[in-house]
Protein backbone atom coordinates (compact mmCIF):
# COMPACT_ATOMS: atom_id res chain seq x y z
CA UNK A 1 0.00 0.00 0.00
CA UNK A 2 2.92 2.28 0.84
CA UNK A 3 4.62 1.72 -2.37
CA UNK A 4 1.40 2.73 -4.53
CA UNK A 5 0.47 6.02 -2.28
CA UNK A 6 4.72 6.95 -3.01
CA UNK A 7 3.70 5.75 -7.07
CA UNK A 8 0.83 8.47 -7.34
CA UNK A 9 2.96 10.36 -5.36
CA UNK A 10 5.71 10.84 -7.55
CA UNK A 11 3.38 11.30 -10.54
CA UNK A 12 1.28 13.87 -8.97
CA UNK A 13 4.62 16.20 -8.30
CA UNK A 14 6.02 14.88 -12.12
CA UNK A 15 2.77 16.61 -13.70
CA UNK A 16 2.97 19.47 -11.41
CA UNK A 17 6.49 20.39 -12.11
CA UNK A 18 5.53 20.92 -15.58
CA UNK A 19 4.02 24.04 -14.77
CA UNK A 20 5.34 27.04 -14.15
CA UNK A 21 5.26 28.30 -10.47
CA UNK A 22 4.82 32.19 -11.89
CA UNK A 23 0.85 32.43 -12.22
CA UNK A 24 1.13 36.19 -12.09
CA UNK A 25 1.46 36.26 -15.93
CA UNK A 26 3.50 39.62 -16.19
CA UNK A 27 6.06 40.08 -18.25
CA UNK A 28 7.97 42.69 -19.37
CA UNK A 29 7.06 43.67 -22.79
CA UNK A 30 9.40 43.65 -25.65
CA UNK A 31 9.32 45.43 -29.35
CA UNK A 32 10.06 42.67 -31.74
CA UNK A 33 12.20 42.83 -34.60
CA UNK A 34 11.51 43.51 -38.48
CA UNK A 35 10.12 41.05 -40.04
CA UNK A 36 7.98 41.17 -37.26
CA UNK A 37 7.12 37.57 -36.12
CA UNK A 38 3.40 36.17 -36.72
CA UNK A 39 2.19 33.93 -34.07
CA UNK A 40 -0.97 31.52 -34.62
CA UNK A 41 -1.87 27.70 -33.45
CA UNK A 42 -4.35 24.68 -34.21
CA UNK A 43 -5.39 22.24 -32.02
CA UNK A 44 -6.26 18.66 -33.53
CA UNK A 45 -7.61 15.82 -31.53
CA UNK A 46 -5.26 12.97 -30.35
CA UNK A 47 -6.41 9.62 -30.83
CA UNK A 48 -5.14 8.26 -27.34
CA UNK A 49 -5.49 11.22 -25.18
CA UNK A 50 -6.63 14.73 -25.36
CA UNK A 51 -5.32 17.27 -28.32
CA UNK A 52 -2.10 18.27 -29.86
CA UNK A 53 -1.39 21.68 -29.87
CA UNK A 54 0.85 23.08 -32.90
CA UNK A 55 2.19 26.67 -32.73
CA UNK A 56 2.74 28.37 -36.01
CA UNK A 57 5.05 30.87 -36.52
CA UNK A 58 6.97 33.11 -38.75
CA UNK A 59 10.50 35.19 -38.31
CA UNK A 60 10.12 33.53 -35.09
CA UNK A 61 13.08 30.88 -34.26
CA UNK A 62 12.43 28.37 -30.65
CA UNK A 63 16.30 28.32 -29.14
CA UNK A 64 15.50 26.35 -25.70
CA UNK A 65 19.66 26.57 -25.62
CA UNK A 66 19.19 30.17 -24.60
CA UNK A 67 16.90 30.49 -22.25
CA UNK A 68 17.52 32.64 -19.42
CA UNK A 69 20.64 34.00 -21.47
CA UNK A 70 20.61 37.66 -23.39
CA UNK A 71 17.68 38.35 -25.99
CA UNK A 72 18.38 37.60 -29.86
CA UNK A 73 16.36 39.66 -31.97
CA UNK A 74 13.12 37.10 -32.77
CA UNK A 75 13.97 34.06 -30.77
CA UNK A 76 13.40 32.30 -27.66
CA UNK A 77 10.39 30.34 -25.96
CA UNK A 78 6.38 30.15 -25.83
CA UNK A 79 4.45 30.22 -22.77
CA UNK A 80 1.48 28.07 -23.40
CA UNK A 81 -1.78 28.92 -20.84
CA UNK A 82 -4.43 26.56 -20.10
CA UNK A 83 -7.19 27.95 -17.99
CA UNK A 84 -4.38 30.29 -16.76
CA UNK A 85 -1.64 28.08 -15.25
CA UNK A 86 1.21 28.44 -17.10
CA UNK A 87 3.58 26.16 -19.20
CA UNK A 88 6.97 27.41 -20.69
CA UNK A 89 7.70 25.44 -24.38
CA UNK A 90 10.34 25.31 -26.40
CA UNK A 91 9.00 23.63 -29.38
CA UNK A 92 6.34 24.34 -31.44
CA UNK A 93 4.44 20.88 -30.64
CA UNK A 94 2.73 20.43 -27.27
CA UNK A 95 0.19 17.44 -26.24
CA UNK A 96 -2.94 18.87 -24.21
CA UNK A 97 -3.05 15.87 -22.13
CA UNK A 98 -6.88 15.50 -20.94
CA UNK A 99 -5.69 15.79 -17.18
CA UNK A 100 -4.87 19.43 -18.02
CA UNK A 101 -8.12 20.35 -19.13
CA UNK A 102 -11.47 20.64 -17.27
CA UNK A 103 -14.78 19.29 -18.25
CA UNK A 104 -16.90 21.98 -20.31
CA UNK A 105 -14.87 24.88 -21.87
CA UNK A 106 -10.98 25.41 -21.80
CA UNK A 107 -9.12 28.61 -22.41
CA UNK A 108 -5.96 27.97 -24.01
CA UNK A 109 -3.51 31.00 -24.77
CA UNK A 110 -0.27 30.80 -26.71
CA UNK A 111 2.38 33.94 -26.30
CA UNK A 112 5.77 34.57 -27.82
CA UNK A 113 8.61 34.95 -25.40
CA UNK A 114 12.03 36.62 -25.76
CA UNK A 115 15.24 34.39 -24.14
CA UNK A 116 14.42 36.38 -20.65
CA UNK A 117 11.21 35.35 -20.69
CA UNK A 118 9.62 39.18 -21.76
CA UNK A 119 6.66 39.05 -24.41
CA UNK A 120 7.23 40.31 -27.28
CA UNK A 121 4.78 42.77 -29.08
CA UNK A 122 4.62 44.32 -32.12
CA UNK A 123 3.95 48.08 -32.83
CA UNK A 124 3.07 47.88 -28.40
CA UNK A 125 0.39 45.02 -28.90
CA UNK A 126 1.22 41.56 -27.22
CA UNK A 127 2.42 38.28 -29.73
CA UNK A 128 -0.39 36.28 -28.49
CA UNK A 129 -3.67 33.88 -29.32
CA UNK A 130 -6.49 32.71 -27.24
CA UNK A 131 -8.87 30.30 -28.00
CA UNK A 132 -12.02 28.90 -26.22
CA UNK A 133 -11.86 24.91 -26.30
CA UNK A 134 -14.97 23.37 -26.37
CA UNK A 135 -15.70 19.72 -24.74
CA UNK A 136 -16.36 18.33 -27.80
CA UNK A 137 -12.89 19.46 -29.58
CA UNK A 138 -14.12 22.31 -31.21
CA UNK A 139 -12.50 25.72 -30.43
CA UNK A 140 -12.79 29.57 -31.51
CA UNK A 141 -10.76 32.31 -31.25
CA UNK A 142 -11.34 35.10 -28.96
CA UNK A 143 -10.92 38.59 -30.46
CA UNK A 144 -8.37 40.44 -28.05
CA UNK A 145 -6.65 43.03 -30.09
CA UNK A 146 -5.06 45.14 -26.75
CA UNK A 147 -1.75 47.53 -26.48
CA UNK A 148 0.71 47.05 -24.18
CA UNK A 149 -0.11 46.71 -20.30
Amino acid sequence: MKNIILFFTLIFFSIASFADDDHSHKHKMLEANVPYPTLDFEINQDAKDGYNLVIKTTNFKFTPENVNKANNGNEGHAHIYINDVKYRQYSPYFHLSNNLLKKGKNEIKVTLNSNDHSHLTVEGTPLDQVIELMADGKYKKKDHKHKEH
